[in-house]
């Protein structure tokens, strides 16, 4: 009865149960699992998953939909693992991908507990289970059946805010390098490879040092190859702090044939409080003087001119635009023209208006024994961090900052040192915040 009595609180969310153990010792992992299985919701303690125009219950009966929630590259094949929410999986079964509409085949279904993998001939909504035979499904991804297709919500992937400079020490090295890079981002989302157009770098990026510390790890260990890493690169952003009004501008390109003529006039403002991201593009223009294409067509030339900022290249956020009026011409105007238009116009009115830096913001969560406080906070200080909260508990101290992410690299090596290998922290994205006047 008590069981029973814990695991109606624990549904209904008015407990949390507590367990101890520690899982380097291998202490508790079974009570931990356990109570897995004795308090938490099942899938029929579920509501139903529900869209714009369906419903579908944790039921066998129901048409299939199970989403991708990791993807693990192995020598011997490519491991694809989904949790059913609806339908039945069977061996052999043809199934669709809902984002891109490409068709994959289950050739087997794995049921995995711990490092054993039991083949099994299917799997029922509420199951998870590790497939293979799909090739290209990647993390996010609803697998469906095709004649009933829905698009399940991807799990939220927070943006890269670290990158690092990966290359391989023996140039014999690069073509591996580069497959392990493809896997390592095949598996994890939150990982991005990309090679910088202008250094022709190849970029690792993630959401932490220790994040991408691990990544590369994993590529020395796993695919013995040496790998040098290059310092740290903060993801940094550009925003609007003072905008422009009015700003006209007209495009004309004459070269033979068919020319380009567009004119546009643009308002530029602050989306909102420093520190905001996102872009905003609205159109006031009236009595058709630019027809909806053409408008269009500008707002993708302002999402061009937003990839670099006019301070040092970064992606400009947090602006508003505002397309106030226009004229086009009967013969010369074209997407592309009013396109172009809304780059180089774009360009011109961030020139013009005021700009700021913004950096990338961590909440830092630092545990230490309570006599090394003041070493702790010392420490923030020194590195622009703002404490929001320190409570102590049974002579453990926990500190809660926010933290430029740009000041805390080798934080790690520098907190073991200042709590005599006491000290912990955890980090995660709170934001951008307006960086030091330049």
């Amino acid at each position: 009865m008590l069981a029973a009595a814990l695991r109606a609180l624990t549904l209904t969310g008015e407990i949390v149960p507590v367990l101890c153990g520690a899982a380097y010792r291998d202490i508790g992992v079974e009570p931990l699992l356990d109570a897995v299985v004795a308090y938490l919701p099942s899938p029929l303690d579920r509501p139903p998953v529900r869209g714009e125009d369906f419903e579908l219950a944790a039921d066998p009966a129901e048409s299939l939909a199970a989403l991708v929630f990791k993807v693990h590259a192995t020598n011997t094949g490519r491991l694809t693992f989904v949790r059913l929410y609806s339908g039945v999986l069977r061996k052999g079964d043809t199934v669709l991908d809902a984002g891109t509409r490409r068709r994959e085949r289950v050739s087997r279904i794995l049921r995995v507990q711990a490092d054993r993998h039991e083949e099994v001939e299917s799997a029922v909504a509420g199951d998870l289970v590790a497939l293979v035979g799909p090739k290209a499904a990647r993390v996010g991804a609803t697998l469906c059946a095709p004649a009933a297709v829905v698009l399940l919500e991807p799990p939220m992937v927070a943006d890269p805010v670290v990158s690092v400079a990966v290359e391989a020490r023996d140039n014999a090295d690069t073509e591996r390098l580069a497959t392990a890079l493809a896997r390592l981002a095949e598996e994890d989302s939150s990982l991005v490879v990309r090679t910088d157009a202008e250094t022709g770098q190849t970029l690792l990026s993630g959401l932490g040092e220790l994040h991408l510390e691990v990544a590369v790890e994993k590529i020395r260990r796993d695919r013995g190859i040496a790998v040098s890493v290059g310092r740290p690169q903060v993801a940094y952003r550009e925003t609007v702090v003072r905008g422009v009004s009015g700003l006209v501008y007209r495009h004309v390109k004459q070269d033979g044939g068919a020319g380009q003529w567009a004119h546009i006039v643009l308002d530029v403002e602050p989306l909102g409080e420093p520190g905001t991201t996102g872009m905003e593009f609205r159109s006031t223009v009236v009595g058709g003087r630019v027809p909806p294409e053409f408008v269009r067509a500008v707002e993708a030339g302002c999402r061009d001119a937003l990839v670099a900022g006019p301070l040092d290249g970064h992606p400009v956020t947090g602006v508003r635009i505002t397309l106030t009026d226009g004229a086009t011409h009967s013969k010369d105007s074209s997407e592309l023209a009013f396109r172009a238009a809304g780059r180089l116009g774009l360009r011109a009115a961030l020139r013009t208006s005021a700009m700021a830096l913004l950096e990338p913001i961590v909440e830092l969560t630092v545990t230490a024994p309570e006599e090394f406080v003041g070493a702790v906070l010392g420490d923030l200080a020194a590195r622009r961090g703002r404490v929001s909260g320190s409570v102590t508990r049974a002579g453990t101290a926990v500190v809660t900052a926010a933290v430029p992410l740009a000041e805390l690299f080798g934080y790690a090596t520098r907190l073991r040192s200042r709590t005599q290998g006491r000290g912990a922290f955890t980090t995660r994205p709170q934001g951008y915040a307006l960086g030091p006047a330049r």
